[in-house]
């Protein structure tokens, strides 16, 4: 697996520097591009440890091969890297040897390096047993507390690698879990939004709500509990899963964006307080708006009894349609055996309304007016007025506006 991953353009690129610079003896593979190879997880990216000035060396690296620098820790003197779609991590080894830096790592999988060296590896928490036995194991409690983001990160790999967490450190992770309220939020968010980005997460968010580990991440009014729906969750995953089932369009057509699907999933678990929560993280303005928009739109959904509401809700929601037909089918008590509903409502706005849509405008404020009609409010009102029935099918031409108007608003005026 490592002499593959050795024909790597860029890991070829990389050794070269570090052969220049006489630093191969003490540089290793580390993290995540070990895990992964491992694994056999197909990875480009690169995570090395190594002794020496490595945000200068990052610098010249970056320089030599025309990539871009990126300094993540200043403290720790841990820089980035990137070329391409391609990133090169270096980082200074902690302590007096690579058995010391792996022993300050998150996960017993992630505790296993490579010496580009003496071409072997260095597994002395017995990671790749846990590898093959798919465990996410601590390395030890005290290395959680020094960095408490590794706890949600536990349910993140638990998520991307199905892998299992060993009791004794899913305990860990539960004791120690209000220490990430001083964590970072975007970096919370980081780690919650791959969970939610993996297609099948459900059982990942049905342990982080076990483990009261949502319950650590957001303030909430202890007047109004933390309310988290696992089954409007659950229905979420079963719809994406088999949407060309439910509305005959493929994923990549109702799901365009993938904040589209993580920001839905986080509507689902959280509904009404989504919004509030979604704020804490500080979130991007589009992940903000989408959330508080699906949260109003299965609100909206809710009260359709019309044809009229029907219209009315896709006018208003038509940019986000899909995603707030699954919304609102997650919230809904009897779930999937009233997709009927929403069926309906996507049969009509394809069927129908998008036909009905490309007649307007019908009529215009001036014609309005020329009816008699003082400018004011009122006209607007006609106006809007107009356009629903247009989308509606009620009416398709101008006469018939025209007609629409003088029976509702000018029964007992005289035209012009």
């Amino acid at each position: 697996m490592f002499e593959g991953f050795k024909k790597n353009p860029y890991f070829k690129e990389t050794l070269n520097f570090l052969v220049k610079k006489n630093l191969v003896s003490e540089t290793y593979l580390v993290g995540g591009t070990v895990r992964d190879l491992l694994i056999g997880i197909p990875t480009k990216d690169i995570d090395l440890t190594l002794r020496g000035d490595t945000v200068t060396l990052a610098r010249e690296f970056a320089k030599e091969v025309g990539g871009s620098f990126v300094l993540l820790d200043e403290f720790f003197s841990i820089a980035r890297v990137v070329k391409d779609d391609v990133t090169i991590d270096f980082a200074e080894m902690r302590g007096n040897s690579i058995e010391e830096d792996l022993a300050e790592r998150d996960f017993t999988i992630n505790a296993i390096a490579y010496s580009l060296a003496k071409d072997e590896l260095i597994d002395p928490f017995s990671g790749q047993k846990d590898i093959e036995n798919r465990i996410i194991r601590m390395i030890k409690e005290k290395n959680l507390r020094d960095d408490p983001l590794r706890i949600l990160r536990a349910y993140r790999f638990h998520a991307t690698l199905k892998f299992e967490i060993e009791e004794g450190t899913r305990d860990a992770l539960r004791k120690n879990a209000s220490l990430m309220k001083v964590t970072a939020k975007e970096r919370v968010k980081e780690e919650l939004w791959r969970i939610l980005s993996v297609k099948e997460s459900f059982c990942t968010i049905k342990f982080l709500e076990e483990d009261e580990i949502f319950k650590a991440l957001f303030k909430f009014s202890e007047i109004v509990p933390l309310k988290i729906n696992l089954q409007a969750f659950k229905t979420v995953e079963e719809i994406l899963n088999q949407i060309e089932d439910i509305f005959s369009l493929p994923i990549q057509k109702v799901i365009q964006k993938p904040y589209i699907e993580i920001c839905l999933k986080f509507a689902a678990i959280f509904n009404f307080q989504a919004p509030e929560l979604i704020k804490q993280l500080k979130p991007s303005k589009k992940e903000y708006k989408l959330t508080e928009e699906l949260v109003k739109a299965g609100i909206r959904l809710r009260k359709i009894e019309t044809l009229l509401d029907k219209v009315r809700f896709i006018r208003d929601f038509e940019h986000i349609i899909y995603p707030s037909l699954i919304y609102g089918l997650s919230q809904d008590p009897f779930k999937l055996s009233r997709i009927w509903f929403y069926r309906d409502i996507e049969d009509f706005y394809r069927k129908n309304y998008l036909k009905n849509k490309k007649k307007l405008p019908i009529i215009r404020g001036d014609d309005i007016i020329s009816l008699g009609i003082q400018p004011s409010p009122l006209v607007g009102e006609i106006l809007e007025k107009i356009e629903i029935l247009t989308l509606a099918g009620k009416i398709s031409k101008k006469e018939e506006a025209i007609e629409e108007i003088k029976k509702r608003y000018l029964s007992n005026i005289s035209p012009p």
